[in-house]
């Protein structure tokens, strides 16, 4: 019968500290942290979108899209406010802020394929007056982002 410690890699008993280090090990690389994986994934839905005006997948769900939405007008966030949507995709986020009346918008995302096709859906919407920039999320400066 197989010791259910097997899977714990060595980290049982344990202190707090040599746990973290442990645990940087649980997880397995994955594709989606990469952005090859994100740049040829946005290539394919600007494609999609130039051919046949489909923007493509809202990656984190409408219904979390819509939560925020509700939670910012309870806020009372003004519309002249600055919003910045880091990690943009394809803009669907800015389009559904811009509805509902925000002015101040900016996207951010570090692929070159998704800033394109997020200016090519919120053009499509007639929005031209929203900002999107090709940045890194981890190097962000604010300073740099005007």
């Amino acid at each position: 019968m197989a010791d259910a410690r097997e899977g714990s890699r060595g980290c049982e008993n344990r202190t707090d500290s040599q746990e973290d280090k442990c645990s940087d090990n649980d997880f397995e690389s994955s594709k989606l942290g990469t952005k090859e994986y994100w740049e040829e994934a946005y290539q394919k839905e600007l494609e999609t979108f130039k051919d046949i005006g489909d923007v493509g997948e809202i990656w984190f769900g409408e219904e979390s899209m819509s939560r925020v939405l509700r939670w910012m007008d309870k806020a009372k966030i003004p519309e002249d406010a600055g919003v910045l949507d880091i990690g943009t995709g394809n803009g669907t986020f800015l389009v559904e802020l811009a509805k509902h009346g925000y002015r101040n918008l900016t996207g951010i995302d570090y692929s070159p394929a998704s800033v394109e096709l997020a200016r090519n859906v919120l053009q499509a919407e007639g929005l031209t007056d929203v900002t999107v920039k090709v940045r890194s999320n981890l190097s962000f400066n604010p300073q740099t982002c005007t």
